[in-house]
């Protein structure tokens, strides 16, 4: 019996050597240790709640991942964009939004980010094709792939000043749209934002080192870009002039969740979609690089959030948290926030449609 025993102790003690081995060999991952910042739960600032759970869904069956929004400077339609590459344009307004529903093109990728000039012109920062521009009759123009000869792999989120120069996040210079889970088990640290010029049709790169580089939006007077590092559940501030430009700072750091896109509205308040709450596990591996590597040899497909939760936040200039929205049920994954016409439009990158709450539904108990 004893005998027996031990076999069945040594086959186990080979199929998990043989186990670690394949998954090691698979993997290309070079994982490098980092530092969580301590947890943040869901308390002070950051108190549970339930005001977003009267969300309600727009634009069922349209597609699928509406993952930006962006409001156009006159019409007041506002755009989004699906994972099948359609960019369409809707009227709030309409008694029955969805029939408003209209295509402006389809960019054969996968858009992201999407903002406006002041001139009309919509840009999107497309994970698959690189920065666009679509004009008035919908024609795509493509700006940027590459930087320094190296294409750039994982063009994600944007903001166009008034001079016309475009700032766009590269998320990770490692992973791509279809295996960025990736990035976030290797903390590659290959995000940065970068600075289309126009007048140059050029790009230069603008702060690099970030564990993915996700939402960008310019502050009221265009002095300092806000980023989102969505590995590090932080927010920087990239200072364009004044005595500190060329240098950041953080923003506000120990955010509850993982921010995604973030949009400033008339009113200079910043709103912030986050994905996913924190994952403790995810966290608690930082200091073990080799079982991050052996991570990296199961399929990319197999990795799915520990939860999954609706949130929104908004700031003030000073980093000042002024709304503080949740579901645990109504919406989650949430990317992205626009105010509009007394009411909130939400985006996800998972959902099938948008959702919207009037903003006197909200619940502030």
């Amino acid at each position: 019996m004893n005998g027996l025993l031990a076999q069945l102790v040594y086959c186990c003690v080979g199929f998990c050597l043989i186990l670690i081995g394949a998954l090691y060999v698979n993997s290309d991952l070079e994982p490098r240790v980092w530092q969580p910042d301590p947890p943040q739960n869901l308390s002070g600032a950051y108190a549970k709640n339930m005001r977003l759970s009267g969300l309600k869904p727009l634009l069922e069956n349209v597609g699928v991942g509406p993952e930006d929004m962006a409001l156009h400077p006159t019409s007041g339609m506002i755009y989004t964009a699906f994972e099948n590459g359609d960019i369409v344009y809707f009227d709030p307004r309409a008694e029955d939004v969805t029939s408003s529903v209209t295509l402006v093109n389809n960019t054969q990728g996968r858009p992201l980010g999407l903002r406006f000039d002041e001139d009309g012109n919509l840009y999107v920062a497309d994970a698959l094709r690189g920065l666009l521009k679509i004009d008035f009759q919908g024609r795509i123009t493509i700006l940027a792939t590459h930087y320094n000869g190296q294409k750039l792999q994982f063009i994600d989120h944007l903001a166009v000043a008034k001079d016309g120069t475009v700032y766009f996040s590269n998320a990770s210079q490692r992973f791509t749209m279809d295996n960025f889970v990736y990035d976030f088990i290797e903390t590659s640290m290959t995000g940065g934002v970068f600075a289309y010029h126009p007048e140059s049709d050029s790009v230069t790169s603008v702060i690099s080192g970030l564990f993915f580089a996700n939402g960008v939006a310019l502050s009221a007077q265009e002095d300092f870009l806000l980023i989102n590092e969505t590995g590090k559940a932080r927010i920087l501030q990239y200072w364009l002039s004044g005595d500190n430009a060329g240098s950041h700072n953080v923003f506000i750091d120990g955010l509850p969740g993982m921010p995604d896109n973030i949009y400033r509205d008339p009113d200079g308040i910043f709103w912030v979609g986050l994905i996913n709450l924190r994952d403790p596990l995810v966290e608690k591996l930082a200091p073990y690089a080799f079982i991050r590597k052996l991570l990296g040899g199961i399929p990319a497909s197999w990795f799915a959030p520990s939860t999954e939760y609706g949130m929104v936040i908004a700031l003030d200039a000073e980093a000042n948290v002024t709304y503080n929205l949740q579901t645990a049920t109504a919406y989650t994954s949430i990317t992205a926030a626009l105010p509009f016409r007394n009411k909130l439009y939400v985006a996800s990158l998972r959902q099938s449609h948008l959702a919207v709450l009037p903003f006197g539904e909200l619940s502030f108990d």
